[in-house]
């Protein structure tokens, strides 16, 4: 019945896979774990290698790091399930009948998204990645289905095996950032259905305020290389930065950044940084990025 498809870098899985384990067990279903890693340290490889005695789980080292597109399409590839289970590494159920939430859902068309969740407050060292993504990504359900597919999160979603085998995700997309944001206008496009659960897994991996400002930046060099290669990409950073650049505002905020980079950077890194100095770094990067070409 299901296929539970888990890309693994940098991440210990035993606890989520161990967790995951226990509640399809209890299901009494049919169901598998596939997990990948993706070139991850031998330290984590070592560590990881216990869920490879338990029955339901194929655990596999790749010779070589594939990316965020490809794995998940060789992981679809190896599925002998007709639903596939899509979770990233660093998460854990938000609660106990998380797979059950998405039994009752299954439909042969329909591609489910359970949601993101973090924890109550930032971890120390890490106020930026957990303010960003506690403010942008825990959505209410009601919310996300005003406009279903876009924003699309591979982070937590189910999607039929025929319809995956259909569309999947952009290999050519190497780096981090925007590989599912195409998968979601793909879905749209094909004019197939997205359903928004209140289904949530917890971000655990949260990075340090460096790491995570240098893969924005790589994100948004992916967002802009997916622009000109599909029109139809849209997000809200690329409508706030049209917007402004039509409005002749664009030189007045990107300027006004220059003058002000150095504090805008220090309170990024700081334990009480600003969602708002966050979004006019992002809109200043984007410039500097599209300069650059």
């Amino acid at each position: 019945m299901l296929s539970i498809l888990i890309p693994v870098y940098a991440e210990s899985v035993t606890r989520l896979v161990t967790e995951l384990v226990r509640q399809g067990r209890a299901l009494g279903i049919p169901f598998e774990l596939i997990v990948l890693d993706d070139g991850s340290t031998a330290e984590i490889k070592k560590e990881n290698q216990a869920i490879a005695e338990i029955a339901e789980v194929s655990y596999e080292n790749l010779p070589e790091n594939l990316g965020r597109s490809a794995i998940r399409n060789l992981l679809g590839t190896r599925a002998k399930f007709p639903y596939l289970l899509f979770l990233d590494c660093d998460s854990y159920p938000s609660h106990p009948d998380f797979l059950k939430k998405y039994i009752e859902q299954l439909a042969a068309d329909v591609v489910l998204v359970g949601g993101t969740d973090y924890a109550a407050s930032a971890p120390k060292g890490k106020a930026l990645h957990w303010l960003v993504g506690s403010q942008r990504e825990v959505v209410p359900v009601k919310e996300r289905m005003h406009d279903p597919h876009h924003g699309f999160s591979s982070f937590n979603f189910l999607v039929p095996k025929d319809v995956f085998n259909k569309i999947k995700f952009d290999d050519t997309i190497t780096e981090y950032g925007h590989e599912d944001t195409l998968f979601g206008w793909s879905l749209k496009a094909a004019g197939v259905e997205v359903l928004h659960l209140e289904n949530r897994l917890t971000h655990l991996g949260l990075d340090d305020a460096s790491i995570f400002l240098e893969k924005r930046r790589t994100a948004i060099r992916n967002l802009l290389v997916l622009q000109k290669k599909y029109s139809q990409m849209d997000t809200r950073l690329l409508r706030i930065y049209a917007r402004l650049s039509k409005m002749g505002l664009r030189p007045v905020v990107v300027g006004l950044f220059s003058i002000f980079e150095k504090s805008i950077l220090k309170n990024l890194h700081s334990s009480q940084p600003s969602l708002l100095l966050f979004f006019w770094w992002s809109l200043a990067c984007l410039d500097r990025l599209k300069k650059e070409g």
